[in-house]
């Protein structure tokens, strides 16, 4: 005959695998699958013409790190296509890099007045033309908060370049993931 501990041990795993179940499902949480990463990787698109305002700015480059990491190549401007890709170049789509602005927002002081902590954010407009069809404007929105520690300056200003870097980054990845999703049946 089944042992009485055994069977409660067995009713809890079931509430408990259940509970996790509805806990999971109704948060919307989905598990990670890469077959959309992999969608997105098998793209159609092999070279992109970027235009910006600040060819060698901070996001630029972020932009240009993740397009090549993604092996896509990377025009500056029409006359940059070579002559056997100058047939080609009214089906290479156009990324216009309208506007990057970023903003430090204090958002908490210390008892003598000085900042304590601050977000910084980033804001990307960019448009994208797809020739034979549309422009399609992209926008992001990027953040960070940090917390001052008004004895360690130095600390304050290494940690602020590196959440900056990783702003850039994170903006220059959601970006490149719109530019695909935009993209997806591009030909």
């Amino acid at each position: 005959m089944l042992d009485i501990a055994y069977i409660k041990k067995i009713i809890f795993l079931m509430i408990v695998s259940v509970l996790t179940v509805i806990i999971f499902t109704s948060c919307g949480y989905q598990l990670y699958t890469d077959t959309t990463l992999k969608k997105l990787r098998t793209n159609n698109i092999r070279s992109i013409i970027l235009c910006s305002y600040d060819p060698f700015g901070p996001i630029n480059r972020a932009i240009m790190t993740e397009l090549h990491a993604s092996r896509i190549d990377i025009f500056d401007d029409l006359n940059d296509l070579r002559s056997n890709v100058c047939t080609r170049e009214a089906q290479i789509p156009r990324l216009n890099i309208i506007n990057a602005s970023e903003k430090h927002i204090t958002t908490s002081v210390f008892q003598n007045g000085k900042e304590a902590g601050y977000r910084l954010t980033l804001s990307i407009q960019t448009h994208l033309f797809v020739p034979n069809r549309n422009y399609y404007p992209i926008s992001v929105y990027v953040y960070r908060s940090l917390i001052r520690n008004p004895e360690k300056a130095l600390f304050n200003d290494m940690q602020e370049n590196d959440i900056r870097k990783e702003i850039y980054r994170d903006a220059a990845q959601q970006l490149i993931y719109q530019l695909f999703l935009r993209c997806e049946d591009f030909s």
